[in-house]
């Protein structure tokens, strides 16, 4: 099954950018990770599907 990773960052001033960033073809799906650095948090969230992946982009987009 192939998989669609969204990457979000939230900057320390509470910008916010996201985008479809990775695919992988995989038997399960990845887990979601998290890191955070000094000046923005960066979130790697896995969906089954392509059109999952962009609306998650564009809600994230608008908060």
């Amino acid at each position: 099954m192939k998989y669609y990773c969204v990457t979000t960052t939230i900057s320390d001033r509470g910008t916010v950018t996201a985008n479809v960033t990775s695919t992988v073809e995989a038997d399960n799906r990845p887990e979601d990770s998290f890191t955070s650095t000094s000046r923005r948090d960066i979130y790697n969230d896995w969906f089954d599907s392509l059109e999952e992946a962009l609306e998650f982009v564009e809600d994230a987009k608008m908060a």
